[in-house]
């Protein structure tokens, strides 16, 4: 329209200084004049509709258009929105793209963050966990004693691994049983009361097989047998064996009452708790033994000197402390030296092996026997007055008495025994003298002759 109205004021004031006449109708000019303004007419009016218009719709879309690709209708700029709308929608695909992969990529780093946060998690209970096995090793190994290592694996082991209700069962080659040995929480109860045989119920199986079993909820098995009754409220049990040296030697049984109470990584400790567990329990059970050794007479298996001095003192202590009597017994072969000078040592060692017999057979099992040195031996006996020692010493007098052996030379060997005994009361006078007095008696009672028996009171 501006074009329009500037070709008429173009015409208008070229009429002002034209000469009078110009635009007549037989001058010419005015059809001309005329012809441009119809074409400047048509030439606006197909600008404004077919380009100027479409420009503005086109430019309109594109800029409330949020998303999506340009329009391509742009009137007789058709062609070039259509390849702009192309370009722009391979930028916008490429653009899509590298988003998405951003967004991948991120996704992936999240995805790696949390695997990393969950293996920190992991690594810290794993270390946690070595830590506290660490604990429960030391506080295992820093004991030889079983009865002590029972004593403290309430307190120092279990409850370090917030396990609170257990018990261990050992195997007991003289009975042939499992026998439960110690125990926590309700269990506590079971030691030294509940035994079964290998093969019975779950423990059974897992002592004979040497394979763990962990029941989720006992109640979805038969073989669980409660105890014998007396453990109705246990739902989740596991019980892994304790082996030494790839034998088993007996199993750990670990309980809750509520059902699914451990997982994976609890039976991945307990496994290792038992294997430190059983090497505890064999080296204190070795330790035992080497101690057992230590302290017996390597002939009559009957205490040493050194062992016996040590129970004497544990016994006045003991019979000071609970207001008990208490008895020493000591013996000395008559004519020993004459046997070995006219038989030889292995028929000596033989008499003295037959008078170690006679000893067990006449004491009682509280009672502590020893060979005190050479052919003499000695007796404590706890709990015991002086009527009640007279008794004991004269029966074993009468025991060795009656001995007979046979060396082979047509005539059979006889021996007495001289014996002194000596008793004390709590409030005795003198009674750390006890054995003294006992020693002395012997003497005397071998002065006097052969076979003798004397006892005092302090």
């Amino acid at each position: 329209m501006a074009m329009v109205l500037g070709v008429i004021a173009c015409t208008l004031l070229a009429g002002r200084f034209l000469p009078a006449g110009t635009f007549s109708a037989g001058s010419g000019l005015l059809p001309a004049v005329l012809g441009e303004l119809l074409t400047g007419g048509g030439l606006y009016l197909f600008l404004e509709y077919r380009v100027f218009r479409p420009a503005e719709r086109w430019r309109e879309k594109v800029s409330t258009a949020e998303t999506g690709p340009i329009p391509p209708e742009a009137g007789i700029l058709s062609p070039l929105a259509a390849v702009a709308a192309e370009r722009y929608g391979r930028a916008l695909v490429e653009l899509e793209r590298g988003i998405g992969e951003r967004e991948e990529k991120l996704r992936q780093v999240e995805m790696l963050r949390r695997d990393l946060e969950e293996t920190k998690v992991h690594l810290e209970s794993k270390i946690q966990d070595l830590h506290t096995i660490y604990e429960v090793s030391t506080a295992i190994a820093g004991t030889l004693d079983a009865e002590e290592l029972f004593r403290i694996l309430p307190e120092r082991v279990m409850r370090t691994l917030g396990l609170n209700d257990f018990a261990i069962l050992l195997y007991n080659p003289d009975t042939r049983m499992l026998t439960c040995r110690a125990g926590a929480g309700v269990a506590s109860d079971l030691a030294g009361e509940f035994e079964i045989a290998p093969g019975e119920g779950v423990s059974g199986r897992v002592f004979e097989t040497g394979e763990p079993i962990y029941l989720p909820d006992v109640r979805s098995s038969s073989e669980f047998l409660y105890y014998g009754g007396r453990r109705m409220d246990v739902r989740s049990f596991m019980c892994v064996p304790l082996l030494s040296k790839g034998r088993a030697i007996g199993v750990l049984n670990v309980h809750q009452s509520l059902p699914n109470a451990f997982d994976a990584e609890s039976l991945t400790t307990i496994r290792v708790l038992a294997s430190y567990l059983a090497i505890a329990i064999e080296n204190a059970d070795l330790f035992h033994f080497v101690k057992t050794l230590a302290e017996k007479d390597s002939l009559t298996l009957l205490y040493n000197h050194g062992a016996f001095h040590e129970k004497l003192q544990i016994e006045l202590e003991r019979a000071a402390r609970y207001g008990r009597a208490l008895s020493i017994i000591m013996i000395d072969l008559d004519g020993f030296k004459g046997i070995n000078d006219a038989y030889g040592h292995v028929v000596g060692d033989r008499i003295l092996l037959m008078t170690a017999g006679v000893l067990c057979a006449h004491l009682r099992k509280s009672d502590i026997a020893a060979r005190y040195g050479g052919d003499e031996f000695a007796v404590i006996l706890p709990e015991t007055d002086l009527a009640a020692a007279t008794t004991i010493a004269s029966r074993i007098a009468a025991g060795i008495s009656e001995v007979r052996m046979d060396p082979g030379k047509g005539n059979a060997i006889t021996f007495t025994a001289s014996i002194g005994y000596a008793a004390c009361l709590p409030d005795s006078s003198g009674r750390e003298n006890i054995l003294n007095v006992a020693d002395r008696l012997m003497y005397e009672s071998k002065r006097r002759g052969p076979g003798g028996v004397l006892g005092e009171q302090l």
